[in-house]
């Protein structure tokens, strides 16, 4: 029997590489893309994008939406030469792909189930679009996008450069700039200039064929693979360095087929090829090369190659090997937060992933000591056991730089806690239309940031987001005839045109003293990371009052406590009332899942929640979702989290209200009255959205309207 299994083995990968191949030469043949699809249904949002252009289909075997790319929808057979019925979608909103057959009907079947209990209309010449002009060139495409299908955010972005069309401005305007305005956008713009070969990385299966160095270096990615035949996802298909590399490293020759695809959305699906390549290896030793430091001492480089072979089940691992492994996985799989500690008698690192922790390692509780000892040398701690520690050090991995703030406290029988902090700079900094503001929030934080004085509280827990959304108000005024002063523990972004002090407490700029001194660097807006204390937030309301704009962070559970928090430090209500412009609380809830979230009958409890919160008037006949849970997510249901904001502007009678010491009773019905949502309710409106789950948000029903 053991001597058969290699047989089967083989038999079986000459079959799937046959599979392979007839796909790639079917999809050759009506000049197509072949693809080994990650999941059998259709993604949710391409069927939203679906009723919104399509109708029922007329043939028996129709092509097959899957998912979307932008404005556009990919759809899938099995057989592209018998079906021409697109579900009466335009052909330039969509991309076409080749699939086996058994995911075709397995993808049928579940669209068979959805449409039975949420029909399509059987016609759709209601809504119907000429396609994009390719007479008028780039921005001829633009315009018709931001006319005719772009979403609120998208023409945002998008007006100024339509604004004058022959203006040194729209220079700017290239394939790379629209899709950060919109993934996929560039892309999309240029099918609908040139056609040829196009897709969305996300859908990439995963490879093992390249290096993910190799790949992430020069932007690409294997879609499908067939022999000798690549189908190779490329931000820049006219480049061929990567071919170069490929054949100077001493590789065959390979039958590339260049698909144009988002620079961004190709360096995720790397990212997330190498969190699924990076579970654990049982099969023998391992022989492992000591990681060294850059020659910078104080940056951390950990190579993926090297840590990407490590097992650290293997006894023969120095503790910095495995310190390196650890925070490798928690920056691959976008953790927020790592804690190292004692656990019975294990050391136990858990990773906050999603705002949940999970462990990723443990080993014996004796190892704990050399642990500790590896990242307060990073953070070029002292080694003592008794004090509490705050440091810092940044990690490089390619290209990729994410900075670490370490917390270390001492701990019982002698051991220590360590608690360290990620922020990825490949994230970027956020601007204002990045933050998922409706048109209300987007106004009155215009309306707040356009003014010469007054105080902008943004609010919530640690972690949930608050310096983030600070950083995307200061920027959104950063101009040269503005003086924008900052007092930072972290300074966490560095911006051009920002002046940014770090607080060190050693030459004594803390918070306070480093306010005063601001207060003489002519300041006309003035960034305060956290008022933490009574001096602090004093000194804020003086600066308001004395005319700046002043914007800082704190602790609260919302945005109307926020008033009652200050009021509790001593603030005296009649300066708080002069000096307040506007106060936000936000909350972090995790994203569903888009491959695996699941629709469910909305009940009529659910149907009185929603009507009791004022987010719906009669019956809600679309569905809501649920958390599932697959391999894409790691079977939490969950990838990723999403803001809630609730914001409400200081106006005359809240000032009243709040200078004669009313109850949180009647500022939280001011707030309402004035259009504030909850962040329950803001919660629900992502609930209706698809984004979350009732379950998710249900830990802020606190705030809910009525019982």
């Amino acid at each position: 029997m053991l001597l058969q299994e290699p047989e089967t083995e083989t038999r079986e990968e000459n079959s799937l590489e046959a599979g392979r191949r007839a796909l790639s030469a079917m999809a050759d043949q009506y000049g197509i893309l072949p693809l080994e699809l990650k999941r059998a249904s259709c993604a949710h949002e391409a069927e939203d994008l679906l009723r919104k252009y399509g109708r029922m289909p007329q043939e028996a075997r129709p092509w097959l939406p899957v998912n979307m790319m932008g404005p556009i929808l990919v759809m899938a057979h099995c057989d592209p030469g018998v079906s021409q019925d697109l579900w009466g979608v335009p052909e330039f909103l969509c991309v076409k792909i080749a699939i086996s057959e058994k995911s075709y009907e397995e993808i049928l079947r579940d669209l068979v189930d959805r449409i039975r209990s949420r029909p399509l209309p059987s016609d759709n010449s209601e809504y119907v679009l000429s396609p994009p002009p390719r007479d008028q060139g780039l921005l001829g495409a633009v315009a018709w996008f931001h006319e005719n299908c772009a979403s609120k955010n998208a023409q945002t972005k998008l007006a100024p450069y339509l604004k004058e069309r022959d203006s040194k401005e729209t220079a700017a305007l290239d394939a790379q700039a629209l899709n950060e305005i919109e993934a996929h956008l560039g892309v999309v713009i240029h099918y609908w200039l040139h056609g040829g070969l196009v897709f969305n990385a996300d859908d990439a299966p995963k490879q093992d064929r390249f290096a993910e160095k190799l790949l992430e270096k020069h932007s690409v990615y294997p879609l499908h693979m067939a022999g000798n035949r690549v189908y190779l996802l490329s931000a820049n298909p006219q480049s061929f360095s990567f071919e170069d590399e490929w054949l100077s490293s001493g590789n065959d020759p390979l039958d590339l087929v260049k698909v144009l695809a988002d620079a961004k959305v190709i360096r995720a699906a790397v990212n997330r090829n190498r969190r699924k390549a990076g579970g654990l290896s049982t099969d023998g030793d391992l022989k492992i090369e000591g990681l060294a430091l850059a020659d910078d001492d104080d940056i951390v480089d950990i190579d993926p190659g090297l840590v990407e072979s490590i097992d650290p089940r293997n006894v023969n691992l120095t503790p910095e090997e495995i310190v390196q492994w650890v925070l490798y996985r928690c920056i691959i799989e976008r953790a927020s937060d790592l804690h190292i500690e004692e656990f019975y008698n294990v050391v136990r690192f858990r990773a906050r992933i999603d705002g949940g922790l999970k462990i990723l390692f443990t080993c014996p509780v004796e190892e704990l000591p050399r642990f500790v000892a590896v990242i307060k040398n990073y953070a070029q701690l002292g080694q003592s056991r008794q004090e509490c520690q705050d440091g810092r050090f940044p990690i490089a991995i390619e290209q990729r730089r994410v900075d670490v703030r370490v917390a270390s406290v001492p701990n019982k029988r002698r051991f220590q806690k360590l608690v360290l902090r990620f922020l990825d700079k490949q994230e970027g900094l956020k601007k204002l239309t990045d933050l998922n503001l409706s048109k209300r929030q987007s106004s009155l934080v215009r309306q707040s940031m356009g003014r010469d004085q007054g105080l902008v509280l943004v609010t919530g827990p640690t972690g949930s987001g608050k310096t983030t959304t600070l950083y995307a108000l200061i920027d959104s005024v950063n101009r040269t005839d503005v003086n924008i002063q900052t007092i930072e523990d972290p300074i966490e972004f560095e911006i051009q045109g920002i002046n940014q002090t770090q607080t060190d407490p050693v030459h004594g700029i803390d918070f306070p003293t480093g306010l005063r001194s601001l207060m003489r660097a002519d300041p006309d807006i003035i960034l305060i990371g956290e008022s933490r204390d009574v001096e602090t937030a004093q000194a804020a309301i003086h600066a308001a009052l004395t005319g700046h704009l002043v914007l800082t962070t704190l602790h609260a559970n919302d945005c109307t406590r926020a008033v009652s928090r200050l009021l509790s430090m001593g603030i005296e209500p009649y300066l708080l009332a002069d000096s307040l412009a506007l106060t936000q609380a936000q909350r972090l809830v995790k994203r569903l899942c888009p491959y695996c979230k699941r629709a469910v009958e909305v009940t009529q409890e659910v149907q009185e929640t929603f009507y009791r919160n004022g987010m719906i008037e009669g019956p809600l006949t679309d569905p809501i979702y649920d958390a599932t849970g697959c391999s894409e997510c790691h079977d939490s249901g969950y990838s990723g989290r999403v803001a809630l904001m609730e914001l409400t502007n200081i106006t005359p009678h809240m000032a009243d209200l709040i200078e004669s010491g009313a109850p949180q009773s009647e500022l939280r019905k001011a707030s309402m009255e004035g259009g504030m949502l909850t962040l329950y309710q803001e919660g629900l409106s992502q609930v209706l959205a698809g984004s979350t789950s009732l379950n998710e948000i249900s830990k802020l029903s606190y705030t809910a309207v009525g019982d």
